[in-house]
């Protein structure tokens, strides 16, 4: 059992556990997506299988993979059928999101890999405001930050590079995307897929805050994606900049990963292939 003063400590505590070399069956963790995000930084690009026992705010990356959330025993009974090779429990080698700078510099690497999606418009802002509050629990610390950043919005700028080039311009929301859940069940990008080796890009154009709450509407539902201020596209790699090259555009927040807060801007995200082993349920 691991238990750290803070997210380094535990880290710091977990990555011994991992690289002692005592033949660990698997790392598993309790929590919500910031401790997966803890995780994934641990045992990203080992042999070691991360096991999630979804108790927290969000649990997006366990929604994602049909793990209950709060269901503390069947998380761990999942655990315990992938181990010991018995149906209704299988590893799954998922991909994982890499991120550098631009130029190949590391970021922190506390927070180099992400599981599910890197945010960098609104959806951080509302993701930097929940991780403040202290009330309410689950799900309802995002609906209680929306409303302030709505009052509060305006279009950032941005400048995004993709494999099949680079856009300009500004934007309301911006989210790089492996898995398909942001916000405690906003379903961002219903199509991701962390095994196809890419990247979805999700941007909406500046609407007004009337629009907003019209799409956040339709993200809950995940029927925005057809709408024209969306716009979709995929990628190997995402390099996203601070633009300012028009008046009227704010400095985007602080790009936030699997809900935890990581480097600013300028980012490379890279969708490395079967970064990680995860254990999940069986399908069919």
């Amino acid at each position: 059992l691991v238990q750290g003063q803070d997210y380094d400590s535990t880290r710091r505590a977990a990555t011994a556990l991992v690289e002692d070399g005592s033949g660990l069956d698997a790392l598993v963790v309790i929590g919500g997506d910031g401790t997966v995000h803890l995780g994934l930084d641990v045992v990203a690009t080992t042999s070691v299988p991360l096991g999630i026992v979804p108790v927290g705010t969000g649990n997006d990356i366990a929604r994602h993979l049909g793990i209950q959330a709060r269901d503390v025993a069947a998380a761990l009974r999942l655990v315990h059928l992938a181990l010991c090779g018995q149906e209704g429990a299988t590893v799954a080698e998922l991909d994982a999101i890499h991120a550098t700078r631009p130029d190949g510099t590391p970021v922190p690497d506390e927070h180099e890999w992400c599981l599910a999606v890197v945010s960098a418009g609104i959806d951080a802002a509302v993701n930097a405001r929940a991780n403040t509050l202290a009330w309410p629990s689950g799900e309802g610390r995002y609906m209680r930050a929306i409303p302030y950043e709505i009052r509060h919005m305006a279009p950032y700028g941005y400048r995004v590079t993709t494999d099949a080039g680079t856009w300009e311009g500004g934007a309301v929301l911006l989210a790089v995307a492996n898995t398909r859940y942001i916000g405690g069940g906003l379903d961002i990008v219903p199509v991701a897929d962390p095994s196809d080796g890419l990247l979805d890009v999700i941007r909406l154009d500046p609407v007004s805050r009337t629009g907003l709450v019209g799409h956040l509407a339709r993200l809950r539902q995940g029927s925005h994606m057809d709408h024209p201020a969306v716009h979709h596209e995929r990628s190997r790699v995402v390099i996203i900049e601070a633009w300012s090259g028009r008046q009227g555009l704010r400095t985007p927040p602080h790009p936030m990963a699997d809900g935890e807060p990581v480097a600013g801007l300028p980012l490379r995200l890279e969708a490395v292939r079967r970064a990680v082993r995860v254990i999940v349920p069986s399908r069919g």
